[in-house]
């Protein structure tokens, strides 16, 4: 009856072990696979197929909202299951940069890029606005981009660390 005994909290362990490394894993496909979607297929699509910029610019602009606030939940929660996996302050700090950078480009930049967009496309467009657009533009796609190439780092040190872990 000692080895039954012995081996329930093993097992619960491995249990436990399992459900954490399931949520990382969909937390980081739902990351990665949401910006790859948006990137590659959504933004490049409507702006192809709008009529107009602005027309695809309201398209895109709640989208890349969205996946703002997406990346700011994932980022925490990943840096929660990071750290209840044991993994390194790197694998657990990075989602959290990765948070405050998505709350930055939706609150800041986005929020921004959201209140001048109608003036900027329309006819009493001064050339300060359009030059603020095109900055914010910049801003949006370079914190998307980074974001999207960390969240692919991550998941290759995560395998790195799953795979160690199967040893």
């Amino acid at each position: 009856m000692s080895a039954m005994a012995d081996s329930k909290p093993m097992q619960d362990r491995v249990l436990v072990q399992t459900a954490l490394r399931t949520c990382l894993w969909l937390l980081l496909g739902g990351w990665f696979g949401s910006y790859l979607l948006f990137g590659a297929v959504i933004a490049p699509t409507a702006f192809a197929v709008l009529p107009s910029t602005q027309l695809a610019g309201d398209l895109v602009g709640p989208v890349i909202m969205k996946l703002n606030l997406y990346g700011a939940f994932a980022g925490i929660a990943l840096a929660f299951v990071s750290k209840a996996l044991g993994r390194g302050a790197l694998l657990v700090a990075v989602p959290i940069a990765l948070s405050a950078l998505c709350l930055y480009s939706h609150f800041g930049v986005s929020a921004e890029l959201a209140e001048i967009r109608g003036v900027s496309f329309g006819p009493n467009a001064t050339a300060e606005i359009v030059a603020r657009f095109s900055a914010l533009h910049r801003i949006s796609l370079a914190v998307f981009i980074g974001v999207g190439i960390a969240v692919t780092a991550l998941i290759g040190f995560h395998a790195r660390d799953d795979s160690h872990a199967l040893r």
